[in-house]
């Protein structure tokens, strides 16, 4: 019994990754005035450190001031959960409270690898961060503070990013985002060729 139930739950997941049409994306710049929005998206996440492969689902709610981030197990339960906001960062999970000045000192400690969570709020959206510089690829990926980024979007709506791939030697992040309940398009410079 237990048997079926994983596999209808493989067959489902794979399901709701074909529902939309990925196409490539190149991020685009911000225009000089751009203001930070708030989002609402979950989706899944797969992390690559040295050969060894974890994935997770995710839930992330972004606000000006702090961020809230829920890791879940495949079947759905919060296995960890990170609150950034002005005093700091702190993430609860296997019954402890740790808490760090910043995302990326705090997941290098606790889970081995950085998770650029400052940085990812603008990747996610498609725009290179504006707090640093930045170069494009020949082939239209980005490349900012040590990673590779390549984005891809929904061909049905092109303002929605749906995965966003992160790579950096020794380490890959894979964000597929499959449920933006909440989306305010930024306001970017037009590409030139």
């Amino acid at each position: 019994m237990m048997r079926r139930v994983w596999l209808l739950l493989c067959l489902l997941s794979l399901a709701a990754c074909t529902s939309f049409r990925e196409v490539p994306s190149s991020a685009t710049p911000l225009a000089p005035t751009v203001q930070d929005q708030p989002f609402d998206v979950s989706g899944r996440l797969a992390v690559n450190i040295d050969g060894k492969g974890h994935v997770a689902g995710f839930d992330w709610l972004h606000t000006l001031d702090s961020d809230a981030l829920a890791i879940k197990s495949p079947i759905g339960n919060t296995v960890a959960s990170l609150q950034r906001d002005r005093d700091g960062v702190t993430m609860d999970a296997n019954g402890e409270r740790q808490h760090a000045d910043d995302v990326e000192t705090l997941t290098e400690r606790q889970l081995g690898w950085p998770l650029p969570l400052a940085n990812m709020v603008w990747w996610v959206r498609g725009h290179p961060a504006p707090s640093s510089p930045y170069a494009m690829t020949a082939d239209g990926d980005l490349q900012q503070q040590g990673w590779l980024i390549h984005i891809s979007r929904d061909a049905a709506n092109l303002e929605l990013p749906r995965r966003v791939e992160l790579a950096r030697p020794g380490l890959s992040i894979r964000l597929v985002l499959s449920d933006w309940r909440q989306f305010v398009p930024l306001q970017s410079l037009p590409v030139t060729p």
